[in-house]
């Protein structure tokens, strides 16, 4: 970043992280798009009180702001299930894409950095590290809500057991990697995690775009029961998205990658030639 970048951040808020980048680049270099407009409106007199005439923007920061690109750097402060190709398109060859990024399949969010071709028709990059971040407010995501599925009578279950552990799928805490790479292998599944009081544990997954669910129970001391219906079996493909993790080296965030172009994203492996749509 210089001080003749032109930026592109998503998410004012306070304002507090647009200060800051009025302090590394100059004012008039910046554009920042707030959805919600009580927000945007206590940030800009926050900036005008602290000297920074920053252009704020009411609107939906998935569709950018083409009015003042091409931007060399696209900064979110929001997670987003997806990159936009509206940004890519809107930035400079060789600029910068920066977000929080996950899955619908749960919680885990890590840092994407993309770097923009020179047709600035594709975006590519690795993950970084894992990070808390709100999910963007916006129409075209919205939190997965799996209680639809609550009801389906267990009956129709087939049922099976498994000697993988909890540990095993949901790592040690909410940033687990394990967690993070079954979003990436699993598409179109959320999930969600009960404890009872008695130890036991349970793992529900659940389909997005059908009635498919799955339930692993976790008892310490046993072997793990599992119960799964529907059209597909998402625990057999939640295994599977385990068993090539484990393959593979069991990789962190830093092997794994992103590319955005106008069919949508790919999530890849060590190169973007070794990848997958997610």
């Amino acid at each position: 970043m210089t001080s003749s970048s032109r930026i592109l951040e998503i998410g004012t808020g306070t304002g507090w992280t647009t200060a800051l980048l009025a302090f590394r680049a100059r004012a008039e270099n910046i554009v920042s798009v707030e959805t919600r407009g009580d927000v945007a409106h206590r940030a800009m007199k926050a900036l005008a009180d602290h000297g920074d005439p920053v252009r704020v923007v009411i609107g939906d920061g998935l569709d950018g702001y083409p009015q003042r690109g091409l931007y060399d750097q696209v900064l979110a402060t929001c997670a987003v299930h997806e990159i936009p190709f509206e940004w890519v398109q809107q930035s400079t060859p060789g600029g910068r894409i920066v977000a929080p990024w996950g899955t619908p399949y749960g919680q885990a969010r890590t840092v994407v950095a993309l770097t923009v071709d020179r047709d600035y028709q594709k975006a590519t990059g690795r993950f970084v590290r894992p990070i808390e971040a709100p999910l963007a407010q916006t129409p075209r995501f919205e939190n997965p809500s799996p209680a639809r599925q609550l009801a389906l009578p267990s009956a129709i279950a087939t049922t099976t057991g498994t000697a993988l552990t909890a540990d095993d799928l949901l790592g040690h805490d909410q940033d687990g990697v394990q967690r993070f790479v079954l979003g990436l292998r699993l598409r179109d599944c959320t999930h969600a995690v009960s404890r009872q009081a008695d130890g036991q544990m349970a793992l529900w997954l659940y389909g997005l775009r059908d009635r498919s669910w799955a339930c692993v129970a976790f008892r310490e001391g046993a072997s793990a029961k599992v119960w799964q219906s529907g059209h597909r079996q998402l625990w057999t493909e939640a295994k599977a998205a385990y068993m090539w993790w484990v393959e593979q080296g069991r990789p962190g965030y830093e092997r794994l990658g992103l590319t955005v172009d106008a069919e949508g994203q790919k999530a890849w492996l060590d190169d973007p030639a070794n990848s997958w749509p997610v």
